[in-house]
């Protein structure tokens, strides 16, 4: 490969997050962000079922407590990459709407459990943007040199790697591959990080202006194809996470959210997810065994899934267990209260067996092929707390999330120690990408963290593992077609 200076392309993209001086970029941003909250206070307002006056103070409190790092980073006190923002946020669904909209397991908590749990995510919350204030604030050392893609040719790499990620997923559901558990979890974390990348990047590219016509079609076609190639898998958190993790990338780039497009997919997987439920009834038919499905049957397939899902909305039909609705189905309230009511009386801590587990996590099981799941740390909290048997989790999971885990291991010191290492972890890997270009390894292992950041329900060991994974697959392009280039001086597409 040719070894010469790289010449990034001239994009006006001073800053991933806005100045403190006013501009366009940062007035855009900071009036979406009020008229945001604006709308949402008003349809929760207009939709919310209070169970009672604890639950609306706690839901108020976590949520203004969830949103404050968001209003920190959009009025320019703290730079870089909206990392922890990103991730506070989405407590406001998973801790503050089930207290507003009267979560049926929720609901069955005493009003003052739920108010000490509201407390206790707040103060979770505040600890961890103090924390993240605090070091985020402090300007990085300015970059002189970083690995980064040759611009000429990243484009086309990252379509490809878009276009190879739905041809994988098609693969997968097909039935085209046999391999070895532990080669197929490599590739596998290899095409969900270079497809975490490739959507961010593109996405950036796309909000600034820098993709041509041409590649503007080709793009969207790409990313249309590989989240329409994830619902055979009947997981629509797949598809889902392509889609934040594009919008994360285009707001970035273009200071702006894109809301007609974001709006529609909101409503698309709220339509396909109140059918979810009967779907898996319909195919997953044997424990450990997908069903099978060829590109030839998407379009059945869809149909019978949207016919099911106009069936549930618009007939009325009651929710069970396996049809909850969105809110239910990402809460993690009813866990913590579970929790913080069982643990050191009926159920004795965890000492930190769920963390104990993480080293094993990290060698790749084309080594040890009797390696434990990255979803050990689940199954274990899940089994300790009889939610379910070891036989349960062979088939579902129920994700606890990094707080609910904490509190299982060491209760609300467990809770303060991971606001802190989170906190200072978000800062400071938003701050190491701070100045760099947007295709350089420092960014896009940025970008990696932010398509894991708002997975609410992982555990520490989920984490763990599907990061290692990601960044050893970045490393394989960074060796592969990376070179060293000159980052400093002006018009170069970054993350200030």
């Amino acid at each position: 490969m040719s070894h010469e200076r790289l010449i990034i392309p001239s994009v006006n993209l001073a800053s991933a997050a806005p100045m403190s001086a006013p501009n366009a970029g940062a007035r855009r941003l900071h009036k979406a962000f009020w008229v945001t909250v604006a709308a949402i206070t008003a349809v929760i307002g207009g939709t919310a079922h209070v169970q009672n006056v604890e639950s609306g103070i706690g839901a108020v409190c976590i949520g203004a407590a969830a949103l404050l790092p968001t209003w920190l980073w959009i009025t320019g006190r703290v730079k870089g990459l909206p990392l922890f923002p990103v991730f506070s946020t989405t407590y406001v669904y998973a801790f503050a709407f089930p207290l507003l909209y009267e979560h049926p397991i929720v609901a069955m908590f005493q009003p003052d459990v739920q108010l000490i749990g509201a407390f206790t995510v707040t103060g979770f919350l505040l600890l961890g943007t103090a924390v993240w204030y605090q070091v985020g604030r402090r300007a990085p050392k300015p970059i002189r040199r970083c690995l980064v893609l040759n611009a000429a040719n990243a484009d086309l790499f990252l379509m490809v790697a878009l276009g190879a990620g739905a041809a994988f997923n098609m693969a997968g559901s097909g039935g085209w591959l046999n391999l070895q558990p532990g080669l197929n979890s490599i590739i596998r974390a290899s095409a969900l990080a270079l497809q975490a990348l490739a959507a961010f990047a593109l996405s950036f590219r796309l909000g600034t202006g820098e993709l041509s016509p041409p590649k503007k079609v080709v793009f969207r076609f790409l990313i249309s194809l590989l989240m329409l190639s994830t619902l055979p898998g009947l997981l629509l958190v797949n598809a889902m996470s392509i889609c934040v993790i594009a919008a994360f990338g285009y707001t970035l780039g273009a200071h702006r959210f894109p809301w007609r497009i974001g709006l529609a997919a909101m409503l698309l997987f709220a339509f396909l997810h109140a059918g979810k439920g009967a779907m898996r009834e319909i195919h997953w038919k044997v424990v450990d065994e997908d069903p099978t499905f060829q590109p030839a049957d998407y379009p059945a397939f869809i149909s019978q899934w949207a016919q099911i899902s106009a069936t549930n909305w618009f007939g009325g039909e009651t929710e069970s267990e396996e049809h909850q609705s969105l809110i239910q189905r990402a809460s993690l309230m009813q866990l913590l209260l579970y929790v913080q009511t069982m643990t050191g009386d009926a159920v004795p801590y965890l000492d930190g067996q769920t963390y104990a587990i993480l080293p094993t996590l990290l060698v790749p099981r084309i080594f040890t092929p009797e390696k434990i799941a990255s979803h050990e740390g689940t199954y274990l909290l899940n089994i300790h707390y009889g939610f379910q048997t070891r036989e349960d989790t062979a088939r579902t999971t129920i994700g606890f999330g990094l707080l609910n885990e904490a509190y299982a291991n060491f209760g609300l010191v467990g809770v303060g120690g991971l606001a802190v290492v989170l906190g200072a972890y978000y800062a400071l890997v938003a701050r190491w990408a701070r100045g760099s270009p947007v295709l350089s390894f420092r960014s896009l292992f940025a970008a990696i963290v932010a398509s894991y950041s708002f997975q609410a329900e992982y555990a520490s060991g989920v984490y763990v593992a599907a990061l290692f994974q990601s960044t050893i697959a970045l490393c394989a392009v960074a060796v592969l077609f990376m070179r060293r280039g000159d980052c400093s001086g002006d018009g170069r597409s970054v993350l200030e």
